[in-house]
């Protein structure tokens, strides 16, 4: 019998929220963030999966930076191909060390990973947040 579509939302939605329930979701350990804070999203980085010589898969990530204002904001924004360059930089070390086409991507250890690339490549970068991961195979 098809679900009318209100409750194919209420499903769907239910669904969604049991799913990232223990996907990773951002925690309070992650730190609050401050008022006034703004956002940068970037491109989706696309990078191969590596193992034994081979291609195995894609790793595949979309992020936003987070700014302690506007003005910082502004400064991440004037500097995107630099970010852009430490990003897809910190993708493939992080493809190479850590990830896997047939296993779940640790996006905890990724945000870490491309937080602390992006910093050193410009000091305006609060934290970066991933709003999108996903590794599949070829």
């Amino acid at each position: 019998m098809p679900l009318k579509p209100k409750r194919l939302a209420v499903a769907a939605g239910l669904l969604a929220v049991a799913a990232a329930g223990g996907a990773g979701m951002a925690t309070a350990s992650d730190g609050e963030t401050p008022p006034g804070a703004a956002f940068v999203p970037l491109d989706e980085v696309v990078v191969p999966i590596v193992g034994s010589n081979r291609v195995e898969g894609t790793l595949r990530v979309r992020m936003v930076v987070e700014a302690k204002d506007e003005g910082e904001a502004a400064k991440v924004s004037g500097r995107l191909p630099e970010l852009r360059s430490a990003t897809l930089a910190a993708a493939v070390e992080y493809s190479r060390l850590y990830a896997s086409a047939l296993a779940p991507v640790d996006a905890e250890r990724l945000r870490g990973d491309m937080t602390t690339a992006l910093k050193h490549a410009n000091p305006a970068v609060g934290r970066v947040l991933v709003t999108e991961v996903s590794a599949f195979p070829i």
